[in-house]
């Protein structure tokens, strides 16, 4: 198994040996692409299954990979717990010196919100984190982050067949798996991106029907 140090070398020497080519995303070739990757994409796959034993299945495989990967997970609600964000973490909303959404759940909490935080940490390092707020007996998971270093594109996860198809489970499952057993039903959350739907609908989670969004998922 690699450790970060060796999953960021694998990642830099794929993309250096990389030779870009001219592409128009217009295209009917592009768009027939674009077309088949959407129906290939873990989300739809995984809403065709319609499967509550698939749902189960990704839970167990998720708390299998935490501990065969030895992931220290700390779920807390206070700012004394916040870590320090590593020098060379490539996080999509928390950078170094102090800025992004994980160091600014300090002032929330001192502000009276009630703010839970899920912390993935690999080899004494954060790799994930998690941030949910409580407020109106309904809880939002606002913020699910990996390190781009930790994701399932870099290879960190574990496969689980179902259905005759694989879907992989990673450090978002973890993270997200630590928010719901920490904080009040029911949940909500607003997952722009297939990526994270598929996270959060292999949990458990559904679209909102009183939302036209389909991006707004809960669970009950």
């Amino acid at each position: 198994m690699m450790n970060r140090k060796q999953r960021k070398r694998t990642i830099i020497e794929r993309y250096e040996s990389f030779v870009p080519e001219w592409f128009n995303p217009f295209s009917e070739e592009a768009i027939r692409q674009a077309f088949e990757e959407g129906e290939r994409s873990s989300e739809r796959r995984f809403d065709v299954l319609e499967s509550h034993e698939a749902v189960e299945t990704i839970m167990r495989v998720a708390n299998s990979f935490r501990e065969d990967r030895g992931f220290e997970v700390t779920v807390t609600c206070s700012a004394e717990d916040i870590p320090d964000i590593p020098r060379d973490a490539c996080f999509k909303y928390t950078r170094q010196c102090e800025e992004g959404s994980l160091p600014d759940c300090t002032q929330r909490i001192r502000n009276g919100e009630k703010v839970t935080m899920a912390l993935v940490c690999e080899e004494g390092s954060l790799i994930g984190y998690g941030i949910a707020v409580t407020r109106d007996a309904e809880t939002e998971i606002e913020i699910i982050d990996v390190d781009y270093y930790s994701r399932r594109e870099a290879d960190l996860k574990k496969t689980v067949q179902f259905g005759g198809q694989s879907f992989d489970v990673g450090v978002g499952h973890v993270v997200v798996l630590a928010l719901m057993k920490a904080c009040p039903r029911p949940f909500k959350v607003d997952a722009t991106t297939p990526h994270s739907r598929y996270v959060f609908k292999s949990l458990g989670f559904l679209h909102d029907d009183r939302s036209g969004n389909p991006c707004i998922l809960r669970m009950e």
